[in-house]
């Protein structure tokens, strides 16, 4: 049976991108972050929000629904319709549809001749800030302060709502037009300025995998969500804001179904209109090959140029050429020339990010590293011991304890590898804490006891600045007395704007001092370990490396690539990269996994075993960097430009 034509709301979100990409989403084009459900709906976050919002209308009737065909459709859409003809009804995820626009509702209540749509988000809200914008300059978080339109990070939630409505509006008029109702549009929201008066609330909820439908659009497909706190409590907990909407979606509809009309055209007459122009924009395109299927979205469209080496979307702040609004990369893209070495030299000259462009192309033409003349009396200057460290945390959108707010920052494992002296092998210390809800404060002391107030502390990013900036104002907050604790916290983070950091930035350093070729315009961790490690095998003969040397015929792996998997359960799992770690630690906490590890002490020390060795790996990643660093400037001898042979 072929798949009915049809636009949701997460298409609607497709088109705001790029409209050929909803061309190759209707067509099931691979993407590379394609996830299942149980994994997609932990790292959203918005799960919990889901079922409390749920769970506080107790009235609901779940509309179940497999949308795979035109008579699923029809037939989800009719259990609808049968319903809104009671007098009072409460509808989760009631399917609406008219005339090939398709959406599900969070939550639809009916009381009369009052119809409330209702949209769960997991987005923090400021409902203060929120009133104090209504009551003096009659406006609204989600309207733009100058304009006063719906703008800025809230549009695209209400534009999903407006569509709703919209959708709604049509199918009441055609299928029950008897039925004269106000519809009233809302928002569920966590609200960060109320707190929760439940302790451990995040701990009565656990999510399990469920089969589904594929095709039921639903935000919960593929999971069950259990509860097993006091009900009382929950509906007397204040975290939660309903916030109307009623003039933002009013604004929006007729817009909203105006551009889904258009596209659902497209899509129907195959119009060559869907494809939209290639640009700059598509750096990030999700559309890429993968092993199971060779559909390759991207190269669809870029053709030929989408092979050419040393591609211009590969160069560093290429967007910023000639301006946001007239962007040199698309002029060239329209001429047909994307390589690197095709942009005019005399165009890089914006003073901030031309250097580090004009370094990229140099040392690409020459496939030769680069360090700056600084960056020898850097390393020479630096104080013993050396730290190198890696935070892992998480923010659920729900508070811990009583008392606490949404969004919270939670610290639940560090590592570091400590250099005593110049030439001293690397020391690693380690924590990790899958105990408690909300471990900071014996994250930062452990920490505190480990670093000492000697030598200097690396990290790669601001992340772990932000995290230790958190924990001090959380110790204010909550009142948690440790007067040393708080000393070394003022010391060791910068604060406020105008302060002071004692952590090195790695990453800050390498867009100054440091490129390799292979990296092309990146300097993330996962980019610059690989480009040092895979070119240098010196590296690989120094005995605490030689775990991470590994080869595939004769291509030498990143170290992420070759940390071991391990079977748990019926699963084969692997932590190789930071949102894995946030996801392996929300599983073990609030996931089908945290009863069956707290049961089985083997499967638990398994899971801290694949965190342990991923945050393990990033701060010997930076210790291999920082040692590769020390060679290139004993070997340049200050020059800075000519440092060996090409790669």
């Amino acid at each position: 049976m072929p798949h009915p034509i049809y636009l949701t709301k997460s298409d609607l979100k497709t088109v705001r991108s790029c409209s050929t990409k909803l061309y190759y989403k209707k067509l099931g084009y691979p993407t590379v972050d394609r996830v299942d459900p149980y994994t997609r709906i932990l790292a959203d976050g918005n799960f919990i929000i889901s079922k409390i919002a749920h769970l506080l209308h107790p009235e609901g009737i779940y509309v179940s629904a497999n949308l795979n065909s035109d008579e699923h459709i029809a037939q989800a859409m009719q259990e609808t319709i049968a319903q809104l003809q009671k007098e009072n009804v409460t509808l989760f995820e009631p399917v609406l549809y008219a005339d090939r626009k398709l959406a599900r509702a969070d939550i639809l209540v009916k009381q009369g001749d009052r119809i409330e749509i209702i949209e769960i988000r997991a987005k923090g809200f400021d409902s203060k800030a929120h009133d104090e914008l209504i009551k003096n300059r009659h406006l609204s978080l989600f309207r733009n302060k100058r304009t006063g339109k719906v703008g800025g990070e809230w549009r695209h939630i209400i534009e999903e709502v407006a569509y709703q409505v919209g959708i709604l509006q049509e199918m009441l008029a055609e299928h029950l037009p008897q039925l004269q109702v106000e519809i009233a549009p809302y928002l569920i929201v966590p609200d960060r300025t109320k707190t929760t008066a439940i302790d451990n609330l995040a701990s009565y909820f656990q999510i399990q995998r469920v089969s589904s439908p594929r095709n039921s659009f639903s935000k919960l497909n593929g999971v069950t969500i259990n509860f097993s706190g006091d009900m009382q409590e929950l509906w007397q907990d204040q975290f939660l804001t309903k916030v109307s909407i009623e003039s933002e979606v009013a604004e929006l509809v007729e817009p909203t179904i105006t551009t889904a009309q258009k596209y659902i055209g497209y899509l129907i007459e195959r119009s060559p209109e869907i494809f939209a122009p290639i640009s700059k924009s598509c750096k990030g395109c999700e559309y890429r090959a993968s092993a199971q299927d060779s559909r390759d979205g991207f190269k669809e469209c870029w053709g030929d140029l989408a092979e050419v080496e040393h591609h211009v979307l590969e160069l560093y702040q290429m967007g910023r050429i000639g301006g946001n609004e007239t962007p040199l990369v698309n002029e060239m893209i329209e001429q047909k020339q994307v390589s690197m070495f095709d942009v005019p030299l005399e165009e890089l000259n914006d003073g901030t990010y031309s250097e580090r462009q004009l370094i990229q192309i140099e040392y690409t033409q020459k496939n030769k590293e680069w360090i700056s003349d600084e960056l020898p009396s850097f390393l020479q200057k630096v104080e013993y011991p050396i730290h190198f460290i890696d935070f892992e945390t998480s923010r659920m959108a729900i508070p811990y304890y009583a008392g606490m707010q949404t969004y919270e920052q939670v610290a639940f494992q560090w590592s570091c590898h400590t250099i005593a002296a110049p030439d001293a092998p690397p020391i690693q210390t380690e924590w990790l804490d899958l105990e408690h809800n909300f471990p900071n404060f014996q994250f930062a002391e452990s920490l505190m006891e480990c670093l000492g107030d000697r030598g200097t502390i690396l990290t790669w990013a601001t992340h772990e600045n932000s995290v230790l900036r958190d924990i001090y104002y959380q110790m204010q907050a909550y009142d948690y007395q440790n007067p040393q604790l708080q000393a070394w916290l003022a010391n060791t983070a910068k604060l406020g704007t105008k302060g002071t950091s004692h952590l090195v930035d790695m990453n800050a350093l390498t867009l100054k001092h440091y490129f390799h070729p292979l990296m092309k315009g990146r300097t993330s961790l996962k980019c610059v370990l690989p480009a040092v490690w895979k070119t240098n095998p010196y590296l690989h003969e120094i005995p605490y490396f030689k775990e991470y040397y590994q080869e595939i015929n004769g291509e030498v792996l990143s170290p992420y690539d070759v940390l071991p998997q391990l079977q748990i359960g019926d699963r084969i799992q692997v932590v190789n990269e930071g949102a894995g770690a946030m996801l392996a630690y929300q599983d073990l906490m609030y996931g089908e996994n945290r009863d069956l590890s707290r049961d089985n002490q083997a499967m638990r020390s398994q899971w801290k075993e694949l965190l342990y060795q991923y945050c393990r790996l990033d701060t010997m990643a930076m210790v291999i960097i920082w040692t590769h660093w020390h060679k290139l400037c004993h070997k340049s001898k200050g020059t800075g430009q000519l440092i060996g042979d090409g790669l």
